[in-house]
């Protein structure tokens, strides 16, 4: 049974929930995974630069943390995905983007991380990032014919 919940814990802006969850079975599909459990939590910048610091020993805030939950030999992903709504806020507009759209960016990118991408050199950070936005604009894309319909 696949549950995905969603928690938003920022002021910085809207999120729709049930399109986070959307975008979870929809990366799910595009990389051929899947999904037992998956915890994405919107939060602030103050929240995530705690979480960064005492899970990775970094003083700051960031985009993005992922945390495999996933037992030894469990078939699908089970994960939590937490992401900072402050950070998107500033940085969608300096990438062209919406803020909603740089956090789907966010999340695209911490379940790839569970789904074995790598980002630890250049090669493989732009492998990444096509990838990321390649299904951020299939997404896109399927709302938009879904939402025409």
């Amino acid at each position: 049974m696949t549950r995905i919940d969603v928690s938003n814990r920022q002021k910085s802006l809207w999120v729709s929930a049930s399109r986070l969850r959307r975008l979870v079975e929809f990366v799910a599909a595009a990389e051929r995974r899947g999904i037992d459990a998956v915890d994405v939590a919107i939060v602030d910048a103050d929240e995530i630069a705690s979480l960064n610091r005492r899970y990775l020993g970094k003083d700051r805030e960031t985009d993005v943390l992922s945390f495999d939950l996933s037992e030894a030999g469990s078939r699908g992903v089970s994960a939590q995905v937490i992401v900072c709504g402050d950070v998107a806020a500033d940085e969608g507009p300096r990438h062209g983007l919406s803020a909603e759209d740089e956090l789907m960016l966010y999340v695209i990118h911490g379940l790839l991380h569970l789904m074995g991408y790598d980002d630890a050199d250049a090669e493989q950070a732009e492998r990444m990032k096509t990838r990321q936005e390649q299904i951020l604009a299939e997404f896109n894309r399927s709302r938009k014919l879904t939402d025409d319909l």
